[in-house]
């Protein structure tokens, strides 16, 4: 730990109550009731700690870490601190404590620019997203506690409860130079345009994006190859219709099916493994994921992200359309995500029987 003048110590308050008592015992008045209102979002189920150096009796740095449940990223919620000596030692614990937990990543968060200080201590600053839903002015910076060199995609966040596979393939194309979001007034129509496109109403079921995805990339050779591997008979994401609501749906897959074949879109009915997603994302693959989010938000919903960095064993990084506001998350918590692949194992099925979808989009 970096030396002060006088003996430190660090004390961490584990849990929404524990953080509020201690913001109550005084710790606002010395941190600001600015930053203490955003510390004190209901993060319950995204594990808030609250971390305060003391050096002698007088808190000298502090800060808000959270982060999803199945993942290995911990978020600096707007640090505090006295010192560049008395942040380096707070870090030093923080940083210790995400690695032992397995963490890939910390990334730091900002309502303002990312300070020098941040920067002097290893975090690279995040591109600014090019939509976030009302986090846009939100800045970010992220430290690798893995090496993992890859391109840094641009972020959108979904502006509606359904287009999150239309927005993570959309995101793909960005990534592949084809016609992704570009941070202009027009983003909005390309996310509902292409979701019309790509859409079992509402969800986007796999063969659909996929068929969708690879008429927007102009499919054709290996350049651009679009798979699909689907462990399912018959329709899937149609588990709760009934009668025509259900008819109706199952006919648009038929359809996309016709579509894929005449395309030449590979389905593969065998269960692609965590392993296989890795491996091929690490090789320069994307992957669009049809994930439950239940791991990550103790709800079970089904929904898409995109996988677009590996190191090709363990780690997938993902960019997560959905951003819980209602929490305190911003596009910084949601954006260069990552995963270990037990965590990713589980999140990567749908439904009581498990099956798995996952579209391939290849270098």
């Amino acid at each position: 730990m970096t030396d002060l003048a006088v003996p430190v110590d660090i004390v961490v308050h584990e849990g929404m109550d524990a953080v509020q008592a201690a913001l109550d015992g005084g710790l606002v008045g010395v941190v600001g009731a600015e930053r203490a209102a955003g510390w004190l979002a209901p993060r319950s189920a995204y594990r808030p700690q609250l971390w305060i150096l003391v050096a002698g009796d007088e808190p000298v740095a502090a800060v808000l870490t959270t982060g999803r449940p199945a993942t290995a990223a911990t978020t600096l919620v707007e640090p505090w601190w006295t010192s560049d000596s008395a942040l380096a030692a707070m870090l030093d614990r923080v940083v210790e404590a995400a690695r032992a937990r397995g963490d890939v990543a910390v990334k730091w968060r900002t309502a303002g620019e990312v300070p020098g200080a941040a920067i002097n201590a290893g975090f690279a600053p995040l591109r600014p997203p090019h939509g976030a839903v009302g986090t846009e002015d939100t800045r970010g910076a992220v430290r690798w506690l893995v090496e993992m060199p890859h391109e840094e995609p641009g972020y959108y966040a979904q502006t509606t409860l359904f287009t999150c596979g239309a927005v993570a393939a959309l995101m793909a194309a960005g990534l592949r130079g084809a016609g992704g979001f570009t941070g202009d007034a027009d983003d909005r129509d390309r996310e509902l345009e292409y979701w019309r496109r790509a859409s079992n109403f509402p969800a986007c079921e796999p063969v659909g994006l996929a068929v969708a995805t690879a008429e927007h990339l102009g499919h054709g050779g290996d350049l651009r190859r679009v798979e699909v591997a689907l462990d399912a008979d018959g329709p899937v994401l149609v588990e709760d219709y009934r009668g025509f609501d259900l008819s109706f749906r199952t006919e648009l897959q038929s359809e996309s099916r016709r579509r894929a074949a005449d395309l030449g879109i590979p389905i593969s009915s065998e269960r692609v493994t965590v392993a296989e997603i890795a491996r091929r994302v690490a090789g320069g693959e994307l992957a669009l994921l049809l994930i439950d989010e239940e791991p990550m938000h103790g709800e079970h919903g089904p929904h898409w992200v995109l996988a677009h960095a590996s190191d090709g064993v363990d780690v997938v990084v993902i960019e997560d359309p959905w951003i819980n506001r209602d929490t305190g998350e911003t596009w910084v918590d949601t954006h260069e995500l990552p995963v270990r692949a037990a965590d990713l194992d589980r999140l990567v099925r749908w439904s009581a029987t498990g099956y798995r979808g996952v579209v391939f989009l290849g270098r």
